[in-house]
């Protein structure tokens, strides 16, 4: 009896996790199928989900002509934006979770959920005064305006450091005796560790730069250093008018399969390192 109670359990849960995993991905469906028709076919009402009359034009426009706004210098520009910002946080975050994790020093508790209390804050509470900032520095419309401001993320600290306090006193022990300079000790045995941690921050750090719309529009103005959602927002707005919903529909596929692939192969990392941030000594 019990094994048929868990037997129907199990059914249960494996269709409602098909169903739910079904109705996040049909956005995705959606838009994919109406970046293969024209827009003729798109006006059509009731609208139809598989499309009788494929066409590539769509991308042929987003990718190779854009109109007005070259989709894939943007492409690259994302990758580079993202790509940077990514090393620029666990080059800091790293570090400064090992300071907080395995080093004593005066004030080091307070000044951990300080930092970690800035997380309650929203973040829209940063832009102008980090804007006024890169403003004295000179930095607006470039592209260190991007990449310098995520330096020193209180999530990337907080991350790491949980990871990091679950690894044994006895095994930084043993490396002082050996002779392990604190930052041997970083470098050679606590990185290697971290596999899943860092591997999730960067995850996050790169889907949140690739997907960030505000920030980008607010700091460049030049359209050769615009990235990817910024100038796909452009294209939004060049057919305003007649609206090209297929070409926009295009244009949001390709901003979406680099997302797509991240989450497909790195899934099981993100999932092992929140389970496992959670648990400190």
């Amino acid at each position: 009896m019990a094994g048929i109670r868990e037997r129907r359990k199990r059914v249960f849960l494996s269709i409602f996790g098909l169903l739910l995993g079904l109705i996040w991905f049909f956005p995705i469906l959606w838009m994919f199928f109406s970046s293969l028709q024209p827009n003729s076919e798109l006006l059509i009402y009731p609208p139809r989900i598989i499309p009788r009359v494929l066409t590539s034009e769509n991308y042929r426009t987003v990718l190779f002509s854009g109109r007005g706004v070259n989709v894939g210098r943007s492409f690259l520009l994302s990758v580079f934006y993202a790509t940077c910002v990514t090393l620029v946080v666990l080059a800091t975050a790293t570090p400064a979770a090992f300071a907080f994790a395995r080093m004593k020093f005066r004030g080091r508790d307070i000044i951990f959920w300080l930092i970690v209390a800035t997380l309650i804050l929203p973040v829209q509470m940063f832009i102008v005064p980090v804007y006024l900032l890169l403003d004295r520095l000179r930095l607006l419309n470039t592209i260190w305006a991007i990449i310098l401001p995520p330096i020193g993320p209180a999530f990337g600290v907080f991350l790491l450091r949980q990871f990091m306090l679950t690894i044994p006193d006895e095994l930084e022990d043993a490396a002082k005796i050996d002779g392990c300079s604190p930052l041997r000790f970083l470098v050679q045995i606590v990185v290697p560790l971290m596999r899943p941690p860092l591997v999730s921050l960067a995850i996050l750090t790169f889907l949140g730069v690739w997907n960030d719309l505000l920030w980008p529009m607010l700091v460049i103005t030049d359209s050769k250093l615009l990235p990817l959602q910024p100038a796909l927002t452009r294209l939004r707005g060049e057919y305003h008018g007649t609206f090209e919903a297929g070409t926009i529909m295009a244009g949001a596929f390709v901003a979406a399969i680099p997302v797509l692939i991240i989450f497909a192969l790195a899934s099981q990392y993100i999932v092992r390192a929140i389970s496992t941030s959670g648990v400190s000594r």
